[in-house]
């Protein structure tokens, strides 16, 4: 029986919330849209999902982002008239309606794995309601993470002295992108020599963070290392193939800073190089146990991989390491669970309190 309802109501192909439960044995996936799901969700009438919840059948809803337009407040009346009517061209099914979850009074989680440390202003009405809410990239100072999402909120001084974003603040709870559970096995079964020092293969043009680190790794090329660089998009396997070849894969920062190269990469046996992280990680790796971390300043990656480099041996434990960290705490069942449980334990500890 479902304990846990994953409501897909309105989303789009780019979600990255939800299918972190898609491996979760006790979740149900239901959707109240026009037409067929996305994902192939069952359909389910609102009133009878609410009815469903008010009768206890489930533990916990699980929210995920929707394209349903929602007023924005940095933006003026017409622009958001605009953008309301080029949504609903767009996406026809958003006439059916918004998921009702201020009608959800207890159990609700929000999930955000979208690629910004801010949350956006149309996740508000979930965000009030929900016991925990999981954002990717959650900056450091988790206040950040209303930064001019309203006029009152253009400092992180003012959230702390703003309701209802200083109340909100407390429920906010990292998480990563992670690696669906399939992948992560088949990537963990491969077990094949390294041939190569360095590996990275992704985007170059206009990231500056990009343009300096492979500067610094055409130099290390020069002086003989065995730097393996590929800025042309390559088929998925061979990707695979030329990560799990080398010692260090190199995984910067595109749009956000957690992307689905460092759990790759990890999985494949390797060890992760990443710039140091300026958000609020669930799990992270650690530096000189799974991971390589350098900073941005100066030639400090190029530092690093040749000190890392001195020690072949060790990364290739580190690589295993690596693979071992992303089992067990990165696949999409692990993160389902940790959302579960720390809502639970959050729950829990409201009540004592109460």
């Amino acid at each position: 029986m479902a304990r846990y309802l994953v409501v897909l109501n309105l989303g789009s192909m780019k979600n990255q919330d939800v299918p972190i439960f898609f491996s979760h044995p006790e979740a149900e996936f239901l959707h109240t849209g026009v037409g067929r799901d996305i994902f192939g969700a069952q359909k389910c009438p609102t009133r009878q999902i609410l009815a469903d919840v008010r009768n206890g059948k489930y533990d916990l809803v699980i929210s995920g982002r929707s394209e349903f337009p929602v007023f924005n407040p940095r933006k003026g009346f017409l622009k958001n008239l605009v953008d309301t009517a080029g949504k609903f061209l767009r996406y026809p099914h958003l006439i059916s309606g918004k998921f009702p979850y201020k009608k959800i009074s207890t159990g609700l989680v929000g999930l955000d794995c979208q690629c910004s440390p801010i949350i956006d202003n149309g996740r508000f009405q979930e965000l009030d309601r929900a016991i925990c809410y999981f954002k990717r990239d959650l900056p450091q100072n988790p206040c950040n993470a209303f930064l001019y999402t309203h006029p009152k909120t253009e400092c992180s001084g003012n959230v702390l002295h703003t309701v209802p974003f200083n109340r909100w603040v407390s429920k906010l709870r990292p998480i990563s992108l992670g690696i669906n559970d399939t992948l992560a096995v088949k990537l963990a079964a491969i077990e094949m020599p390294k041939k190569t020092d360095v590996f990275f293969a992704g985007e170059t043009s206009l990231r500056l963070n990009r343009l300096t680190g492979i500067r610094q790794l055409e130099r290390l090329k020069s002086e003989g290392f065995n730097i393996d660089i590929a800025t042309e998009r390559l088929p998925f396997d061979e990707f695979i193939q030329r990560c799990a070849q080398a010692y260090l894969v190199w995984s910067p920062e595109g749009l956000a800073w957690d992307c689905y190269r460092h759990y790759e990469a990890g999985a494949a046996g390797s060890v992760p190089l990443m710039q140091s992280p300026p958000s609020y990680c669930y799990a992270p790796f650690r530096d000189n146990e799974n991971a390589i971390y350098y900073y941005l300043e100066g030639d400090h990656l190029a530092v690093r991989v040749r000190r890392a480099l001195q020690n072949r041996a060790r990364l290739v434990e580190m690589g295993q390491a690596a693979r071992q960290h992303v089992l067990k705490w990165h696949t999409h069942l692990a993160l389902s669970r940790y959302v579960i449980a720390e809502t639970k334990r959050t729950l829990a500890e409201s009540q004592m309190k109460h």
